[in-house]
């Protein structure tokens, strides 16, 4: 049933196998009890095998961290500003419309390719899920046009949105990177906040980093993109935001045996979290 999925879309499994797993620890993060239905028989497989030959066999923190990070953030935004507008880009097999306490008229979209999309529905048709707010999915190709699908959808361009980009920037050239983060700002009314994570530029050409990318690259994950100066980089799109390191005070979670590495240092893997609200 997972065949027709390709390497990038897999890491949907892999990261719903990772869920679980943080989920069923006695410490965990979060809560999250569909992600075992989401990662289906596949995930746990590509998790083992992408620990094992990508990861030297080490469980990496940051999933855990950042979505707790974004759970939080998420769940502060949208009680503080009564944003009732949500676009998870490339949503894959996120669980946010099920597992967070969403005001009852808020409207979560979740775009992600249509092959994806569809095998989500039976995993939580498996699950009987119900989702705690409207829940809209939108089949698109997020490297192509997909602004028109979102507002065909019923989203309102002239609300506040809040935005979350995860686990996705990275694996965008140049051009595609610019293509989305236009076609996300060209969306985005005053009052709106993006979400997202991200590496260093300086990390992709990193010596200390080059077989990890390698490893990373033959399993058909390549990272393409990556950013010394998000805030630059950001505020190019009309976007004010400020960048969180992962091993950070509020990125750690008693998770993080790293240091703390800020965007700019040469030489490490530097990946950090980035939030934002859009500039009047």
């Amino acid at each position: 049933m997972d065949a027709q999925l390709d390497p990038l879309a897999r890491t949907a499994l892999w990261t719903a196998s990772l869920r679980a797993r943080e989920h069923a620890r006695p410490d965990h993060l979060f809560t999250d009890p569909l992600a075992e239905y989401l990662a289906g028989d596949e995930g746990p497989q590509i998790m083992r095998s992408f620990e094992a030959t990508v990861q030297g066999g080490v469980e990496d923190p940051a999933l855990a961290v950042r979505t707790r990070f974004f759970d939080d953030a998420m769940q502060d935004i949208a009680t503080r500003y009564g944003t009732r507008q949500v676009v998870l880009v490339a949503a894959g097999m996120d669980s946010r419309a099920y597992r967070l306490n969403w005001q009852p008229d808020t409207r979560l979209y979740e775009l992600d390719r249509p092959e994806l999309l569809d095998l989500k529905a039976q995993q939580l048709r498996a699950a009987s899920a119900s989702p705690t707010c409207t829940r809209i999915t939108v089949s698109v190709d997020l490297t192509a046009q997909w602004s028109a699908p979102l507002r065909n959808a019923g989203f309102r361009p002239q609300s506040p949105t809040l935005w979350l980009v995860e686990g996705l920037l990275y694996f965008l050239d140049g051009p595609q990177l610019n293509a989305l983060m236009q076609d996300i700002s060209d969306l985005s009314a005053p009052g709106s906040w993006i979400l997202a994570d991200f590496v260093t530029a300086s990390s992709l050409t990193s010596p200390t980093m080059r077989p990890w990318l390698d490893r990373m690259a033959a399993s058909g994950h390549a990272w393409h993109s990556g950013s010394d100066d998000p805030e630059a980089l950001f505020g190019g799109y009309g976007w004010r935001v400020a960048c969180t390191d992962y091993g950070s005070s509020r990125a750690d979670f008693g998770r993080w045996a790293m240091s703390a590495v800020a965007p700019g240092v040469p030489g490490t893997r530097g990946r950090y979290i980035v939030m934002g609200d859009r500039i009047p």
